[in-house]
């Protein structure tokens, strides 16, 4: 099966401001683990005939340890307007029609996530971006600042092999929240994330 999503990607962790993961793989949390929150706005992008544009998705995330020593737990929530593209982002997410991204991160967790129809409530404008599944999830974004002047701290991470995303411009979650069964954290001022995506498999 041939697809492409591109997009933007809102990214938020329980690590601090950069997050370790991204240069050691080993999360740098207070509470030495990961706890994570994505958004996904799917600007252009098809599954096979079936047009995804428009599509977003929320992931929500949790491992033990770093993300390689598995034993994560994931539950997703998909934004769309047919059972076809719910269908599809199904099958992209759980790592059944390739990519490493979707790949490598089911290898991760204790069984495979489950992935529910929801309305998301999501504005992105940036480092000032927000959203939220009602009942579930909601995280809101700020820049980074300057302790001293309160100016903006502009800082970006590039990783030109990054299967996620490329070219990543990082912020701090002035919150971030998740309430499942299977995970439950509360965070602010930690890492996050904006950044373009583009994945595809021919």
């Amino acid at each position: 099966m041939s697809w492409r999503m591109q997009g933007t990607l809102l990214e938020l962790c329980s690590c601090a401001p950069g997050c370790d993961c991204n240069f050691r793989g080993v999360p740098n949390s207070e509470e030495g683990n990961c706890e994570a929150l994505a958004c996904h706005r799917v600007d252009t992008g098809h599954f096979g005939e079936v047009d995804l544009s428009g599509v977003t998705f929320v992931m929500a995330y949790w491992w033990p340890g770093a993300i390689h020593d598995k034993g994560g737990r994931a539950r997703g929530y998909v934004d769309c307007r047919d059972d076809a593209q719910f269908e599809a982002i199904r099958s992209v997410v759980s790592g059944e029609v390739g990519h490493d991204f979707f790949q490598i991160f089911n290898s991760t967790y204790e069984r495979p996530p489950v992935l529910e129809r929801a309305t998301i409530d999501a504005v992105f404008d940036g480092k000032g971006s927000r959203f939220s599944v009602e009942g579930v999830a909601t995280a809101r974004l700020e820049p980074l600042r300057n302790p001293v002047s309160g100016a903006e701290n502009d800082v970006r991470i590039v990783k030109p092999g990054g299967f996620i995303w490329k070219d990543g411009h990082v912020a701090q979650g002035a919150q971030l929240t998740v309430d499942l069964p299977e995970m439950s954290f509360d965070h602010t001022g930690r890492h996050a994330v904006v950044a373009a995506f583009d994945w595809s498999v021919d």
